[in-house]
């Protein structure tokens, strides 16, 4: 059983995906979240850390969203850097929204084209 879960309070997808599907009440699989508003504005021309915080925040609009708690629930995140020396910078900003409950975590070095970043989630309830 699968739910799709969407709220004006993270970007629109850019493409032909959700911005989250529950599967059987139990998991939570948010797709990559970059730095954007809500509204769709990317915010490219800030700091890193602005970018961070956008793309978390995101991240936890759609954990809300589908009823999960991003403290306690985040089980595992991917994070897409362009320069894998914002990782230190993004490890504090993550810590700020997970906490001491620290995720299982994939970091990946990639040539992204509009974003510094993009962060995917796994939550369990």
């Amino acid at each position: 059983m699968k739910r799709i879960v969407d709220t004006a309070l993270a970007p629109p997808p850019a493409g032909a995906y959700a911005q989250a599907v529950e599967a059987s009440g139990t998991f939570l699989y948010i797709s990559g979240q970059t730095g954007r508003l809500p509204d769709g504005t990317r915010l490219t021309d800030k700091p890193f850390e602005v970018q961070a915080r956008q793309a978390m925040e995101n991240v936890r609009a759609l954990a809300t969203a589908a009823g999960y708690d991003l403290a306690s629930g985040c089980v595992q995140i991917t994070t897409y850097l362009r320069d894998l020396d914002d990782r230190v910078v993004f490890d504090r900003v993550l810590a700020e929204y997970v906490g001491a409950s620290l995720p299982a975590r994939s970091l990946v070095q990639s040539n992204l084209v509009g974003t510094d970043l993009q962060v995917q989630a796994v939550l369990v309830r």
